[in-house]
């Protein structure tokens, strides 16, 4: 009989974690069903199980005599305004991260929102087709070689005003 394919590292994580009992619902009730039918499934799980009875038997450390002073001694020295001064750069960087983040979604809102409040009341004239719109600017049609040198429609305007040219002229 062959050998059983290994498990993949992400299978392996899985049932170590769920041996441990730090896998979430979702995830035990995955493994506890792969235990059930996959035999490779189950020998990995007996001889971790296995693995980690021999961890207890092996010699626990001990932390030294001085320890905890060279702990204590380490931390005295560090210099009490280094702490401070980090977490006052992080809570400035989280401001100001945090106000801009709001500007952002401020202005993806109101950017979203100003259609709904800049509705533009419903047009009073009649809808005209091509030709009645062609017929009611026919004489700008027919004169558009003398206006296109002005390159501009607010000197045609200007030219329009009575004082410019007399009373006479306005308005033609």
């Amino acid at each position: 009989m062959a050998d059983p394919k290994p498990l993949d590292d992400d299978e392996r994580e899985e049932l170590i974690s769920y041996l441990d009992g730090e896998a979430d619902a979702a995830t035990a009730r995955e493994v506890e069903a792969k235990l059930n039918r996959d035999p490779r499934v189950r020998a990995e799980a007996d001889a971790l199980r296995r693995t980690f009875d021999l961890l207890d038997f092996l010699p626990k450390p001990e932390p030294s005599a001085n320890f905890t002073e060279r702990t204590v001694t380490r931390v005295a020295a560090i210099p009490p305004g280094l702490l401070s001064v980090t977490r006052t750069r992080w809570r400035r960087w989280a401001l100001g991260i945090g106000w801009a983040a709001a500007l952002l979604v401020a202005s993806v809102a109101g950017y979203a929102a100003a259609p709904m409040f800049h509705k533009s009341p419903p047009s009073t004239e009649p809808v005209l087709d091509v030709d009645q719109l062609l017929a009611r600017d026919l004489r700008v049609i027919e004169q558009l070689r003398l206006y296109q040198p002005a390159n501009d429609i607010y000197l045609l305007h200007e030219l329009d005003r009575p004082e410019l040219f007399g009373d006479e002229h306005a308005g033609h």
